[in-house]
């Protein structure tokens, strides 16, 4: 079992790659994330506005829609293990983000072939921005703040480009180019930072005025139109 005192220590290499081994392997359902697509995902639930339980957010990682599909562990220890990486990871990331944002980076694959040619094309990003996506409809309404603020509405416009732009018509013509798709991509780090940042301001706001404050009167006219979330 994973000690709840190492909880705080961030993966090393070693662990990471052990991770990844696992989410590739034949014991989870084909639709599993990978752990590009995992640390957006969890980078987006670290983010959110409320809080949200591993109950809730690891049925999305095994499977998309979070269907009743599992990994087949080979028993109990493994399953804790690789809950304790996740668990660690998602750990890691917040505390990137709240003590060292200079240092955040989206952890992104280069394409295969790229790869092997030592191309220095950019990755593609579209898994991790994905993956980010599906943690923010875990909390779809509440989410919406964001994208009715005028200035933070538009941190997030880089996430869905690259998540949706290969087959959304909103958001083709701004990832038609491995220019504009790179330019993009040079992007996440900040906005993940500042929409980080949003959401523990609107936290720290809320807790500064106490429980008993008294709202006042909520305008009726309808909510600004967001861009698709899917």
């Amino acid at each position: 079992m994973t000690d709840p005192r190492a909880i705080d220590e961030p993966l090393t290499d070693a662990e990471l790659d052990e991770m990844e081994t696992f989410l590739g392997s034949d014991a989870v359902p084909q639709d599993c994330m990978d752990l590009e697509m995992l640390d957006g995902y969890l980078t987006a639930i670290v983010s959110s506005p409320e809080a949200i339980q591993p109950s809730e957010w690891l049925p999305q990682v095994w499977s998309e829609g979070g269907r009743t599909a599992s990994p087949a562990f080979t028993g109990s220890e493994q399953a804790q293990r690789i809950m304790g990486l996740m668990l660690r990871h998602l750990v890691g990331i917040q505390r990137t983000l709240t003590e060292a944002p200079t240092r955040f980076r989206p952890m992104l694959y280069m394409p295969d072939e790229k790869a092997r040619k030592g191309d220095r094309t950019p990755p593609e990003a579209s898994a991790w921005c994905e993956g980010y996506m599906s943690g923010v409809k875990l909390r779809d309404d509440p989410w919406q703040l964001l994208y009715d603020a005028q200035d933070a509405r538009d941190w997030i416009f880089p996430i869905e480009a690259l998540a949706f732009g290969d087959r959304d018509d909103d958001f083709t013509e701004w990832v038609d180019s491995e220019e504009k798709r790179e330019g993009l991509i040079e992007e996440l780090a900040v906005a993940a930072v500042l929409i980080y940042r949003f959401w523990q301001e609107k936290s720290a706001a809320t807790k500064g005025r106490g429980s008993g404050a008294r709202r006042g009167p909520q305008p009726d006219a309808a909510r600004k139109a967001r861009q698709r979330l899917h």
